[in-house]
């Protein structure tokens, strides 16, 4: 297995794929390449380039309209003075601007209009997207080649690429900053290998620029000056880093240089905070902290809801490596210091589950301890026999995974619980009732026996709430209105299972999470809640517009005096339903 055959063949594929499979330079609204948080990131260019207002952003509200970018005001924060500031630094708008300038020059004569969002800017950022993927793999398989064997780099290649998030970020999620900083911590490491080989100006030129540009994009990645300042150091000991801080002396005025150019770059955001604020510093995450002293370990690494490790298992892999590294002095000091702080750092924001992107970065760094583990692993014919099965089985659930989120539609960035995982893998396709396990935990499996009703309505009779469409009465359902319905059986039951069920016609979808309606049943005691199972009905109705939806609770325990099945809302809510009938049973 050749390194260069191996790079070749991973870029040409993600580059077929990311044109075929998802395009989203193609799409529209919140799907586009240029949507979310990408559009916060871009905000400065239309501003600067285009509409000439950097410091109001009054066209913002207008091409929000047009655009569909994001569903509110997600790229701008308005500070309690009334002034506005980009929500985001400026570090990939700074990326981007190669990309967009030659798209706004392309964008009239094409016959598309000079907006800074119609499809010439989309397929631009797509294509810079692809061009540093294609730079930050080609250093890094440079740069490992100097330390393992070739067949080891290739496996290395192979693993972060298709068998973590990194292929999402770099293949389809081309826009966002992840993939593009990952290119760039394999250029610092590569410069500075080269630089205390042979320390000149221009590597160390090279690392101030790469720098300033990580921190201007992420203000997190200050933490990257650890690895060009302690680049080849493998422990603690007391001659290592005599050694280095003669070298430093030695070195004083390129590593002054270093230190200049990174502070220029950074400057960019100090700047541009003094012009449109009139302060130096602003904070523009408004109540969005990081915990640096409760950091969200378990929550972020394990939980189902978008838990690094359950979803990119593989990453367990390279801290193994790390003991490699240590014993055979590879960089040890400085890559394994950066993992753990970037680590820390990580999960220390109290959003945790915004998902394990945030880690993407890092594999740069993570590829050395991995290429270590594969080194120990290859000197082995029993070990090989057993890690490469089960770290070829991670690479299918991050390729299922990544299919799942996007044309398989069955998985979700940050709403997954166990119980629909479960319920998921490893099926390529969505069973849409399945998604009432986002919600709950439990449901009967099999054919329930020994079935009984205790309530059928089927709203023959009038009712203030009522609707008649076609001649038939419906329970309504409507948008944009608090509504709550509940129906009572105060019967005891001895059997384990209880089943609410309706027929229910959806009038008009609605996708956004926190304005859905909730079908629930609860067992109640003197008017307190004894156990409640809710689900949201809005996402079971992906592909029809008419279905029997059931929600079961079991009964574990005897205390209760009253069995309450309903359907609620609030007035933000967006679907709008016909209920035809309800039924609560009872069955083993």
């Amino acid at each position: 297995m050749k390194s260069n055959i191996t790079y070749f063949l991973l870029v040409i594929s993600l580059i077929i794929f990311s044109f075929t499979y998802y395009p989203k330079f193609q799409k529209s609204g919140s799907e586009a390449t240029i949507s979310w948080d990408v559009s916060g990131y871009y905000w400065y260019l239309p501003a600067v380039f285009i509409y000439k207002d950097l410091k109001n952003l009054k066209f913002s509200d207008s091409i929000r309209s047009y655009t569909n970018c994001t569903p509110d005001n997600q790229q701008i924060y308005d500070l309690p003075d009334g002034k506005k500031v980009l929500k985001y630094s400026s570090g990939m708008a700074l990326q981007y601007l190669p990309y967009f300038l030659i798209a706004n020059s392309l964008a009239k004569p094409l016959g598309y209009e000079q907006n800074g969002f119609s499809k010439p800017y989309q397929i631009s950022l797509q294509i810079g997207g692809i061009v540093m993927m294609l730079m930050g793999l080609w250093f890094l398989r440079k740069l490992l080649l100097r330390y393992f064997e070739d067949k080891v780099v290739a496996w290395v290649l192979f693993f972060i690429t298709i068998g973590t998030n990194y292929l999402n970020y770099s293949m389809i999620d081309v826009g966002m900053t992840h993939a593009w900083l990952f290119s760039w911590y394999c250029i610092l490491m590569y410069f500075s290998d080269d630089f205390y080989k042979s320390p000149t100006k221009k590597s160390a030129s090279l690392i101030g620029f790469v720098l300033g540009l990580l921190m201007l994009t992420r203000p997190t990645e200050f933490i990257a000056v650890i690895i060009p300042l302690g680049w080849g150091i493998s422990s603690f000991s007391f001659l290592e880093l005599k050694n280095r801080i003669q070298f430093l002396i030695k070195h004083s005025m390129k590593y002054l240089i270093a230190g200049l150019i990174t502070l220029l770059i950074g400057s960019i955001q100090l700047m541009y905070w003094k012009y449109v604020t009139g302060h130096w510093i602003v904070y523009s995450y408004g109540n969005q902290h990081f915990s640096f002293s409760h950091p969200h370990w378990l929550d972020y690494m394990f939980s189902f809801r978008c838990g690094w490790l359950i979803y990119c298992p593989l990453l367990f892999l390279p801290y193994w490596g790390f003991i490699y590294l240590f014993k055979h002095k590879i960089n040890f000091l400085p890559l394994f210091i950066y993992a753990m702080l970037n680590l820390w750092i990580v999960t220390s924001w109290d959003i945790w589950w915004y998902g394990g992107r945030a880690m993407i970065q890092g594999y740069a760094v993570l590829c050395f301890p991995l290429a270590g583990l594969i080194s120990y692993i290859n000197k082995n014919r029993v070990l090989q026999m057993v890690f490469y099965p089960i770290a070829l089985f991670m690479v299918y659930l991050n390729i299922w995974w990544t299919h799942g989120v996007h044309l398989g539609s069955y998985m979700m960035i940050d709403n997954v619980s166990k119980a629909y995982y479960l319920k998921a893998f490893p099926y390529m396709k969505r069973n849409n009732l399945n998604l009432r396990y986002l919600d709950v935990n439990e449901g009967f499996e099999g054919k329930p026996q020994n079935m009984e009703t205790l309530l059928f309505h089927n709203f023959k009779n009038n009712m203030s709430n009522g609707l008649i469409e076609n001649g038939f009465q419906y329970l309504h359902i409507p948008k944009n209105k608090t509504f709550r319905k509940e129906f009572q059986v105060s019967k005891k039951v001895t059997k384990k299972w209880v089943r609410f069920s309706a027929n229910i016609i959806c009038k008009q979808q609605n996708w956004d999470e926190w304005k859905m309606t909730f079908m629930g049943i609860k067992f109640m005691k003197n008017n307190q809640l004894v156990k409640c199972n809710a689900i949201k009905i809005d996402r079971l109705f992906y592909e029809k517009d008419k279905l029997q939806i059931y929600i079961d609770i079991k009964k574990t325990f005897e205390e209760y005096d009253s069995i309450i099945a309903y359907f609620e809302q609030t007035e933000n809510n967006q679907g709008e339903f016909l209920v035809e009938n309800v039924i609560i049973e009872t069955f083993n």
